[in-house]
This record gives C-alpha cells, structure tokens and sequence, in this order.
C-alpha cells in the first residue's frame, strides 16, 4: 500500500488507495480502523470519477475496445458470405469470432489502405472460415457425447436426477469446469450457463472438468433473469445460493424441491454472487455457513455442498443399489 503511494502520488493514489483498502477489508467482519479513518477524507464524487477514469480501456465482456473499420469489415463479411458465413454473427464463439475481430478492428498503426484490405481479406476469411467449421464440428462432437452418455443412463436404469445447476455469470473457467465435475458425478440433469460464463466446448473447461463436459447436458442463456423465468414456468422450484440478511441456512432450509416438481441451484459470481434482481425471481434464497475468518467459500465448493445437500433431501444416499 504505501509503496503504491510513493509510485503514484497525489491525489488519484490517495482515492485509489482508499477504494482499494475498501475492498480488502471489507470482505472482513469488522472494517479496520485505517481504512475506515483513510475512506472518511475521500469525497464521494471525487471517488466514483477517478474510478470510471481508470475504468476506461479496461476489460468488457462482449464489447471491443478498438473501433470497427468499416472498409475491413465491410470487404471480410462479402468474402465470409461467398464461403457461406451469413454474417459475423452467425460465427461460432471462441477462436472464429476472436480472428474476425482482429481484423475487423485493426490495432492503430496497422495498414488499412484499399490495396492492403483486398488482398488481406480472402485470406483471413478463409481463416475465420476454416475456424467456423473447426469450432462447429467441436460442438457437434460434444453434443453426441452428451447424447451418449444420457442413453448410456437409460439403459442401465440410471436416469439423471431433476437438478439444474444455473451459473450467473462466473467469470473464471476453472470453476466452471469443476462445477461440470460435480455436476457428473451427482447426475444432475443439466448445467444451464449465462452472461458471459464460460460454455462448452472450451479448453479452459477441459483442464479442471475431466471428461465431465462430455457426460452433463448444458444450454446457455444471455441473461440469467430469463433462464430463472424459463425453469420457473415449467414449474422448477428456483433456489439461489447467496449470502443475504433473510437467507436460509441451506441445511434448515424448509424446501429443496423434490424430485417431481425438480429444482434450481443458481450460483453466482466470483465477487459480485447472485444479481439482485434474479435473487428476486426465486423461490428462496439459501446460504451455506462459514465459521472462518473470511466469510467466503470457493464456488465450485459452494456447488458440491448444495448438490449433495439436495441429494441427501431425496434419499440419494441411502443405497448404493438405487443410486
């Protein structure tokens, strides 16, 4: 902390300081005298402009921070259209729309004169086109293995357990691979990821998912609002997993569905958690205990917790012959 005052100085390193000493000591039960006694002389107003300044050029999901140029655009979209890529969205996630974008919105500096764009195009639609393909016959692939595997269930009396795991929004694949573990190994019936929560097929989910990815079912929404609302009218019982003033400890909680009706295990983001307005969709809001120092437990930890807890409501662990 000091040395980041001796490096920055003034007073952006003052509200900066502050806001970061916030950050850190109030994930603690109790502020610690410095940081309340440092937040005090910062002015509010002050704060949140230093804060939106720095903020510009940072990361946004889904949003390029370099400018589309419209020639480049223009010339890559007629060449990916003859190799019968309606349009830059119908491209598949991942390495196809990253090589799109690195051409569409060039790096200052970069040539981008009428010359340059019309031999450069071909060339980087066939790229993003060979890429396409590849990216689509990943997910083909993925989705046969998780046929697969459902019908492998079936046939041995083994069908998966009404449970939907909803992740609003995590931002790191790591969890979400690890939640796909768990997801297999208690058979739940799907994994439903939203916003910008790592899908599969993606190599970050493969190093900690283990083959899970290829046993779990998964759909995706852009808002996680909507897919409570989805699992909702289909008469899923929704339960967001969250730390709040009226949350129910998950092992007193009165209700964790049942096995007719099903349920919703929403889990949220790594520093933000649950949305406010979806906790506001579901049916309750339960919290899993922490008696540590940090009030805080790891996601995907939070998720194994949860599924074996609902399992254990249905009588899942009972016998090793039903299971």
């Amino acid at each position: 902390m000091r040395a980041g005052i001796l490096v920055l100085g003034g007073t952006s390193a003052g509200l900066l300081l502050a806001y970061l000493a916030g950050r850190r000591h109030w994930r603690r039960r109790k502020p610690s005298p410095a940081a309340l006694a440092l937040l005090k002389t910062v002015d509010s107003a002050a704060l949140e402009a230093e804060l939106a300044r720095r903020s510009v050029g940072a990361h946004v999901i889904n949003t390029s921070v370099r400018p589309l140029h419209a020639a480049r655009a223009a010339a890559i979209d007629a060449e990916l259209s003859r190799l019968g890529v309606a349009s830059p969205d119908a491209l598949a996630p991942g390495p196809p729309r990253k090589a799109y974008e690195t051409f569409a919105r060039p790096r200052e500096g970069e040539p981008c004169d009428d010359d340059y764009v019309r031999r450069k195009a071909p060339l980087m639609a066939q790229q993003v086109a060979f890429l396409h393909r590849h990216e689509q016959a990943r997910r083909n692939e993925l989705l046969r293995n998780v046929d697969d595997a459902t019908q492998a269930l079936e046939r041995a009396a083994r069908p998966r357990h009404n449970v939907t795991v909803v992740l609003d929004n995590l931002r790191s694949a790591e969890n979400v691979g690890s939640i796909f573990r768990t997801a297999d190994a208690t058979r739940v019936c799907r994994v439903v990821t939203c916003g910008f929560t790592t899908t599969p097929p993606d190599r970050k989910l493969e190093k900690t998912a283990l083959g899970a990815l290829s046993s779990v079912p998964c759909d995706h929404f852009e808002a996680t609002i909507a897919a409570v609302r989805h699992l909702r009218s289909r008469g899923v019982y929704v339960v967001a997993l969250e730390t709040t003033e009226d949350a129910i400890p998950l092992g007193v909680a009165p209700q964790l569905g049942d096995e007719g009706r099903g349920v919703a295990i929403v889990l949220g983001n790594e520093v933000t958690g649950v949305d406010k307005a979806v906790m506001e969709e579901c049916d309750a809001v339960v919290e899993i205990p922490v008696f540590g120092v940090k009030n805080s437990l790891n996601v995907a930890c939070c998720a194994s917790v949860a599924l074996y807890e609902v399992l254990r409501r249905w009588g899942k662990w009972e016998s090793r012959v039903e299971r």
